[in-house]
């Protein structure tokens, strides 16, 4: 019983030897790989935020040319032409768009709320010491 025992606990010895040399590396390399797909996901996210901004912008530009050519050609077109533009009111175009702040990555974010952290815990400080003192 004792070899049985020493042997279980040598190729568990073994086992922990390979577990403690190869994966360090591998969960090294998948934090890495979560790391990169992370900030891809990002990136994709803040394209597809600025493709809409300019979508939107490029519509309301076309929109207001649009507007433009029927009240230019309409009332010359014809006279219903000329009618249906002295009903309308024309809509001014909307060309206030909201710019897209610069996107944080995820270490900002934790750097942001670590200082609000710590600016949180030194005006408690402060309060208490004033309470002291």
């Amino acid at each position: 019983m004792p070899e049985n025992e020493q042997q279980e606990s040598l190729g568990k010895r073994i086992r922990q030897f390979f577990r403690d040399l190869f994966g360090s590396r591998v969960s090294e390399h998948l934090e890495l790989e979560l790391l990169r797909l992370r900030q891809d996901y990002e990136a994709r996210l803040q394209d597809k935020d600025v493709m809409i901004a300019s979508l939107r912008e490029e519509k309301a530009l076309l929109m207001s040319k649009i507007t433009v050519y029927e009240m230019t050609i309409m009332p010359h077109a014809s006279r219903t032409g000329a009618e249906v533009v002295a009903y309308q009111k024309p809509t001014k175009p909307n060309f206030s768009f909201v710019d897209l702040p610069a996107p944080k990555s995820r270490w900002q974010q934790v750097q942001e709320d670590h200082e609000k952290e710590m600016a949180r815990q030194e005006a408690e400080e402060k309060a208490a010491a004033a309470a002291k003192g």
